[in-house]
């Protein structure tokens, strides 16, 4: 299923636990696994992605031959079990110009919404968040006028009672972004400077590893993750780094394609973005996480009437209405856990909100730019540019400025969704019914909840017969009574002191791993820690819990010192060598 893509870690961790794709070379029939897309399959099978079309067409000419075969209705959706055409290698282009002949889908009408279709929305939400055995969830529905629902599920905090509200506090992750990209419209809308502007003409101390690349990325290239940086986060997750080392972090990384060429999701390219925005609008270097989060209030949390919006988890935790973090471990169990900041990417996922100012921040999307008040906080133009897609990332689907845009059976959808630990955030917008939705809850691995949800809406607006959510559903049956219980079966949680006392110690970048008084072995860094659960091969682990979870980890011996190597679902790997006692 195409979804699965935008998963990164989730649809791999999945991918993981069920079944290994057959070895057989094209043509040949494959059964779809729950991990499965058309694009997967194209890159398995020709090591292109770009193939997935002439899978499609293939498919449907052999469901009208054999009746047993269902064809696909949409690229996007590959239900579990469902038989697949893979064809030769020499009927790929031919298969996929007959795909290219296909005129795409028209949306269709919508129709009002009734008190009647909210309270359906409503239940189905609840009826999702407790399948998904999500602790507490908030949901609204928002036109431009009015916010037509906004309603809390379930409990703050696993076991206390407390129930989620429209103005509970949450984590919103990288849903950020789009906040970022809205104020880097109002400053283009002073003058500080323009889409096109380059980075280096924002900050003189702009550097990557290719020096000829840098005069090339300008600051819609960092908004819009075609900079050709890949994907980092383990070199700012948990240590601490401030906006200033995050921005020069950026030299450090070896470019993954050319500007312009490919989709690369940086967390480090947004943060640059957003403060180098905030140099051009009087910032300083050396207080640029301070000025960014004034800027932002200023030009945007405060107009638009997102009162309880804020960077400062102090306050959020001092706060009497705010969402406990929950974790999902490989035990199946979904426990609280703590709060956790990285403020040196703030401007890509720091801040935390409440429903109700994410509802008004969707609006001000609607309206291009009014906010609910009716003072106009950014012009319709500029708002606009940040839906424009930047780079695609597969046919249907692109990424803007802050904004995913993506074709679902003839409906855009431009949205974002965030994860920050313990948390999870949806805002989706349907510009053609002028729609949007936001989403909140407080459990990591929610990616199953939260689409489900968002695809169930477009469904459910245009009056769609796809039930995507069911998929995810399935998914998640799937992964709790079959994938974990296997995944599981040969690991220790608490191996013997012996077995693991030559990994203990502290390890480069601020590392540490420790056997606790339980027997659990923890690395940790920062707010990061992973519980590692032993394999039985020696210095063997797979991590229980957190965003990295099912990622394996390893300790090896190099020139007589220990290394631990970790490798996450989203391909990122890191490599960090004990330190001397």
């Amino acid at each position: 299923m195409q979804i699965i893509k935008l998963a990164g870690w989730w649809g791999l961790v999945v991918g993981l636990l069920l079944f290994s794709a057959r070895a057989d070379e094209p043509p040949l029939r494959y059964v779809a696994q729950a991990d499965d897309s058309l694009l997967r399959l194209a890159d398995k099978y020709y090591h292109d992605s770009a193939n997935w079309p002439a899978i499609f067409v293939a498919t449907n000419r052999l469901a009208q031959s054999e009746p047993d075969i269902s064809p696909l209705e949409s690229p996007l959706l590959l239900p579990p079990g469902q038989i697949v055409a893979i064809p030769a290698a020499d009927q790929l282009e031919s298969l996929s110009a007959d795909y290219a002949g296909n005129p795409p889908p028209v949306a269709p009408d919508t129709a009002p919404l009734s008190p009647a279709w909210l309270a359906d929305f409503a239940a189905y939400v609840e009826e999702s968040r407790q399948h998904f055995e999500i602790p507490g969830a908030a949901v609204a529905v928002v036109s431009p006028q009015q916010i037509l629902l906004a309603q809390g599920f379930g409990e703050r905090e696993l076991g206390r009672g407390q129930p989620v509200t429209p103005d509970t506090l949450f984590g919103i992750g990288s849903t950020t972004k789009a906040m970022t990209s809205l104020l880097a419209a109002r400053l283009v809308d002073e003058g500080a400077f323009g889409w096109d502007t380059p980075v280096s003409q924002l900050w003189p101390g702009f550097a990557l590893s290719d020096p000829a690349v840098m005069p090339q990325i300008r600051l819609r290239d960092l908004l819009g993750m075609r900079s050709g940086l890949p994907r980092a986060d383990l070199v700012w997750s948990g240590s601490g780094m401030s906006a200033e080392q995050v921005m020069q972090s950026l030299a450090e990384l070896p470019l993954a394609a050319p500007p312009g060429e490919q989709f690369e999701y940086n967390n480090q390219a947004v943060a640059t973005a957003g403060f180098a925005a905030t140099l051009a609008a009087g910032g300083e270097f050396g207080q640029l996480g301070p000025a960014y989060e004034s800027l932002l209030r200023q030009r945007l949390f405060e107009p638009i009437g997102m009162r309880r919006a804020t960077f400062d988890l102090a306050k959020v935790q001092a706060d009497a209405n705010h969402a406990t973090p929950h974790d999902f471990t490989l035990a199946g169990k979904t426990v609280p856990t703590h709060f956790h900041a990285d403020p040196g990417i703030d401007p890509a996922g720091g801040v935390n909100a409440s429903l109700l100012d994410l509802a008004r921040f969707g609006q001000t999307q609607l309206t291009r730019g009014v906010a609910p008040a009716g003072q106009r906080v950014v012009s319709a133009a500029n708002l606009t540019q940040t839906w424009q897609p930047q780079i695609e990332l597969y046919p249907g689907n692109s990424y803007a400025m802050g904004w995913f845009v993506e074709e679902y059976r003839g409906v855009e959808m431009v949205w974002h969704d965030g994860d920050v630990l313990g948390f999870k955030s949806l805002l989706v917008l349907l510009p053609q019914a002028n729609l949007g939705l936001a989403l909140l809850s407080n459990r990591t691995v929610s990616y199953g909840f939260s689409n489900g949800i968002r695809y169930h809406f477009a469904e459910q607006v245009y009056g769609l017969e796809a039930d995507a959510g069911q998929y995810f559903r399935d998914q998640w049956t799937t992964f709790k009574t079959d994938g974990l219980p296997k995944a599981r079966a040969p690991l220790n949680p608490t191996p013997p002191a012996g077995t693991v006392q030559p990994y203990l110690g502290r390890y480069e970048s601020g590392w540490r791993v420790e056997q606790r008084p339980n027997g659990a072995v923890w690395a940790s860094r920062g707010d990061y820690r992973w519980q590692l659960w032993a394999k039985p091969e020696p210095g063997q682990f797979i991590i229980g819990n957190g965003f990295a979870l099912l990622s394996p980890l390893e300790f090896v011996a190099e020139d007589d010192r220990i290394v631990m190597r970790v490798e996450l679902a989203t391909g990122e790997e890191g490599t960090y060598r004990r330190l001397g006692d």
